[in-house]
């Protein structure tokens, strides 16, 4: 006899991404805050236990509010062609252009590092969470729409950037964090507006900046260069002296300055740098000819924490694949094409996307879990067409879906963005901690089954 079906048997097909995306849209949008010029959204639901008092969670930034957001709208918008979505897009855009920071911004945080050694407070500058995401999401909009307001913008965040600037005999610096996600990531957006503009003020900056970076290079026990990019142990993690390693705070994030210095300027000083810290890398890497992670940490003096590995972009190989992505691109080196591969397979290898581990918990965030890998595996088959990473996108997202719940009216994830604190789960709205990353990494994967050009956020823009 002839049975009915259940759609769990059902395979998702590109459909089912889409609608995925289109189901989180909904939810978003019920927390949806009208401004008086543009639109904001909540961070989280009112009943929820989300994180309270921290810059990471402004209405603003790309980490968790309107730039992040708005960005997830304009790729719907790129996805579906529907323009309602790009008209979300856009009060965002609104909101940011209406309440533009100015210099106070970054003097008022200079003054707290001053006053205040024991916070990282240069983060607040950030790619991530700072005026420099707003430029990136504007600009990013720009290029949809050709309005000139949001080119403007965009450049505008550069000026005060470089107005922000603090100079020394040693170059010049924002901050007491010297990380990509720190003062290195906004001479990023610096080269990234040079190449726009053509205007030297931006190079001449970013290389000023660079030059004080470089002084705090030093020589690591196993060959290469380390970089102590800020107080890991005032910050509240290891032991002192204790260093990152990857992407967001570690040395391959200051590599991947020095590539982008390097394909900018052609000055060979700066692929001297970058592989030095590949050199570094190499040198503390965990794993065989095929597969490689690195640790999470390091002690220049002790050695690495080889038992604590983070597997997602800010702390594990999908960061530091950007640094090796980029040495390829200006380069051509197949060494760093090699060196990609191998980190993925070192994400494949550790049991990515099915199995939890120390690094790779249910945060349900671009910066740490699925959603992020989603990203990676999309950008690593359109990279090197190997249908090894279209297999694992695929697999990635179905598990991201059945993760999902839409019992609350339109689609979202519950997840535990604080690693040390894992009975606090909350669903998050914004794109690097929550729900619109989630569905954004989804509309990623169906742009590629579906043959359209979606818009890339920082790490994966130049």
């Amino acid at each position: 006899m002839a049975r009915l079906i259940p759609y769990l048997f059902k395979e998702n097909d590109n459909q089912d991404y889409l609608n995925a995306a289109l189901d989180t849209a909904k939810w978003i949008s019920k927390y949806e805050i009208k401004e008086e010029t543009g639109k904001t959204w909540k961070a989280y639901p009112e009943d929820q236990n989300g994180v309270g008092g921290t810059f990471v969670l402004g209405k603003k930034n790309f980490y968790a509010g309107s730039s992040g957001i708005g960005f997830f709208f304009l790729r719907l918008y790129q996805a579906t062609g529907d323009k309602k979505w790009l008209d979300e897009a856009i009060e965002a855009a609104e909101y940011l252009l209406a309440n533009e920071t100015d210099i106070s911004y970054y003097k008022d945080v200079q003054q707290k590092i001053n006053n205040d050694k024991n916070h990282v407070y240069g983060w607040a500058f950030s790619y991530k969470v700072g005026p420099i995401c707003e430029g990136q999401f504007v600009y990013a909009l720009y290029e949809e729409t050709g309005i000139e307001k949001y080119r403007e913008f965009a450049i505008r965040q550069a000026d005060v950037f470089v107005e922000a600037a603090i100079s020394d005999e040693n170059g010049v610096h924002w901050s007491d964090t010297r990380d990509i996600v720190g003062d290195a990531g906004g001479i990023v957006y610096l080269l990234q507006v040079y190449k726009q503009t053509g205007d030297e003020k931006y190079l001449k900056t970013a290389i000023d900046g660079g030059r004080y970076i470089e002084g705090f290079g030093h020589p690591a026990k196993n060959g290469g260069v380390y970089y102590d990019l800020y107080d890991v142990y005032a910050a509240g993690e290891g032991e002192k002296g204790t260093v990152h390693v990857n992407f967001s705070h570690g040395s391959s994030g200051t590599g991947y300055l020095w590539a982008v210095l390097y394909e900018t300027t052609k000055d060979e000083k700066y692929l001297k740098l970058a592989k030095d810290v590949v050199a570094y890398l190499d040198g503390i890497a965990l794993g065989d000819d095929e597969a490689v992670v690195l640790p999470y940490q390091d002690h220049p003096e002790k050695g690495p924490d080889n038992d604590k590995i983070y597997l997602g972009m800010c702390g594990g190989p999908i960061g530091t694949t950007f640094f090796f992505k980029k040495l390829y691109e200006t380069t051509q080196d197949e060494e760093y094409l090699k060196w990609m591969n191998k980190l993925a397979h070192g994400l494949i290898k550790s049991g990515v996307p099915e199995k939890k581990s120390w690094g790779y918990w249910g945060s349900k965030c671009i910066c740490c879990g699925g959603p992020g890998a989603l990203e990676y595996f999309v950008m690593m088959y359109e990279f090197t067409k190997d249908e090894l990473y279209k297999t694992y996108a695929k697999k990635t997202a179905d598990i991201l879906i059945s993760e999902s719940t839409t019992e609350l009216t339109g689609r979202t994830w519950f997840g535990a963005w604080d690693r040390t604190k894992p009975e606090q789960v909350v669903s998050y709205l914004g794109f690097y901690i929550g729900a619109a990353g989630a569905a954004g990494a989804l509309l990623k994967l169906y742009g590629l089954l579906e043959d359209k050009k979606l818009a890339n956020f920082f790490e994966y823009y130049l």
